[in-house]
């Protein structure tokens, strides 16, 4: 379980560092060409993109997981094979039948075929197994790891802002001056805020700022601003108010505690704080009608630059200042005229782009065991079904999903050679499951095996795969089906590779029946069916 978190929270980092990648150049191109205030809530789509692990079934990072699945296990079976696979073995036994061997030569060899067998499914069991394991054990490590940072750095967060409220209320005063409260009290009717606002003053702050998220207040640095710089104080924190951008702000920094690995999130959050200046800014002056009233709001700006206060915590707060890098920036977007220009043409162009970022995120995907695939999760990580109880027994009329008709027909076909049983499947595939069965085969364990009889390699052509594709089955496939094509395997090879990936689908009763073959022709009671279900 924890393993499987992990894997999602990674894929979730990886697909949305990607789209911190795109946003950022997009923003950058775009910069002076859209609104901070579109650059602001773009940076949503980014943060839901690293929060919810839902996408379609075909994605990007999704392809990449199975891509890199396929690689590691290509390569742990390349690794743990000891002489010869079971299914060549089986192949060999054949050949030399037909070759004409006499009887005794057969038993002996069948004898000798059939109990390296036994040795080598033994070992690939257990070198699969120790792999699952250490896997497993690995990735517990590294979620508890992750889990204590995580905390760690959410209460740090906490507690410096808890600390810093503290601080700023401890060392602040109400302010009592009339003609200031009614300022205050008429810039919230303007701004249709019906929530009263607390106003105070603090000399130690460095800036006038916004704190507070159920009892809202603004402090100011200095009690005796000027009535126009006063004005245009306030209403820059409103905004921030009305807006909602504390909350913002803290969603976004629960976001940097999740994901605390991804170095790009860093640099995301960094330009987030700076739109929302920028963003506030714009909202601000397009409530000023005059080029005077812009140049008066841009003095405010500076004038905060100048306080003598060297309190100050972005992360608590949402203040009128911020570095200097960014003041000019801030001068550009209020001396700026042009922004408001064909609108309408921008709206359109806005949406489209919008619309095309939010699909981008969709399909950028993430990796979710969803409750179908959980028992196809444990088989690829512990090469047994021990651990992959289906936690729901199913009936003869469940039906199988074409998703999971692909994964066991390629798992079959990596293990054997026999078309007939691989046949059975292909007509409830997915296209593009089909696609992968024939470079499946090339890349199997079995690959490059020859028929004696014909000379030729043994392997699955598109003729074949196209006529079985042919016949469409009019219903899915159901787990009475599905019962039945594994007891036949297992009463043919009595090889459990060849069935163990099918019994998360199949009935406890089709379960019970494939364990007693494989236990007859093995000697004894070796696996227990209600194990598996």
């Amino acid at each position: 379980m924890a393993e499987t978190i992990f894997s999602v929270l990674l894929s979730l980092s990886l697909s949305g560092g990607l789209m911190i990648l795109l946003v950022s150049f997009l923003c950058l191109f775009l910069r002076k060409k859209v609104s901070s205030q579109w650059q602001y809530y773009i940076w949503i789509v980014v943060i839901i993109r690293l929060l919810l692990p839902f996408s379609p079934e075909k994605n990007l990072i999704g392809s990449l997981g199975e891509w890199l699945y396929d690689s590691i296990k290509a390569q742990n079976t390349d690794s743990g094979k000891i002489n010869i696979s079971g299914s060549s073995l089986e192949q060999k036994a054949q050949q030399r039948q037909v070759a004409g061997a006499s009887s005794s030569e057969k038993e002996a060899e069948k004898a000798e075929i059939s109990e390296n067998m036994e040795e080598e499914t033994r070992m690939t069991e257990k070198l699969q197994n120790s792999i699952g394991k250490a896997i497993t054990e690995l990735g517990m490590y590294f979620a508890v790891f992750w889990l204590f940072m995580a905390l760690l750095l959410l209460l740090r967060k906490v507690t410096i802002y808890q600390s810093f409220m503290r601080f700023i209320k401890a060392g602040s005063i109400s302010v009592d001056d009339i003609t200031y409260l009614e300022a205050l009290s008429k810039e919230e009717t303007v701004l249709k805020i019906h929530k009263a606002i607390d106003l105070r003053i603090n000399p130690l702050i460095s800036s006038p700022m916004l704190i507070g998220f159920f009892h809202p207040c603004i402090v100011l640095p200095d009690g005796n601003l000027p009535e126009k710089e006063f004005h245009y104080t306030i209403l820059h924190e409103l905004v921030h108010y009305k807006r909602k951008d504390i909350y913002y702000k803290w969603v976004v920094q629960i976001v940097l505690c999740i994901h605390w690995f991804n170095p790009l999130l860093y640099l995301a959050v960094r330009r987030i704080n700076q739109l929302c200046e920028l963003s506030c800014d714009e909202a601000v002056i397009s409530r000023l009608q005059t080029k005077e009233q812009r140049q008066e709001y841009a003095a405010t700006l500076l004038n905060a630059m100048a306080s003598k206060g060297v309190l100050k915590e972005q992360l608590a707060s949402l203040t009128l200042s911020e570095d200097k890098k960014l003041l000019k920036e801030r001068m550009e977007t209020i001396m700026n005229e042009n922004r408001g220009k064909n609108i309408f043409l921008k709206k359109i162009l806005l949406t489209v782009l919008t619309a095309a970022i939010m699909v981008t995120s969709l399909f950028t995907g993430s990796y979710a065991a969803g409750a179908n695939d959980a028992a196809d999760t444990a088989i690829s990580k512990t090469g047994t079904l021990k651990q992959a109880k289906a936690g729901k027994t199913r009936s003869k009329s469940d039906k199988i999903t074409a998703a999971q008709a692909d994964k066991m027909a390629l798992a079959l076909t990596n293990k054997t050679w026999m078309w007939e049983w691989v046949k059975f499947f292909v007509p409830y595939m997915t296209e593009q499951g089909v696609k992968k069965l024939i470079p499946a085969s090339r890349n199997s364990e079995w690959a490059g095996a020859v028929d004696m009889e014909t000379g030729k390699k043994i392997k699955f052509t598109k003729k074949k795969v196209n006529n079985a594709r042919k016949k469409k089955p009019s219903h899915a496939l159901t787990s009475g089906e599905l019962d039945s094509h594994a007891l036949m395997i297992m009463q043919s090879t009595g090889n459990w590779e060849y069935t163990s990936f099918m019994l998360p689908y199949m009935t406890p009763k089709g379960i019970r029946a494939v364990v007693s073959s494989y236990n007859s022709k093995h000697g004894g009671k070796e696996k227990r069916a209600k194990d598996y279900y």
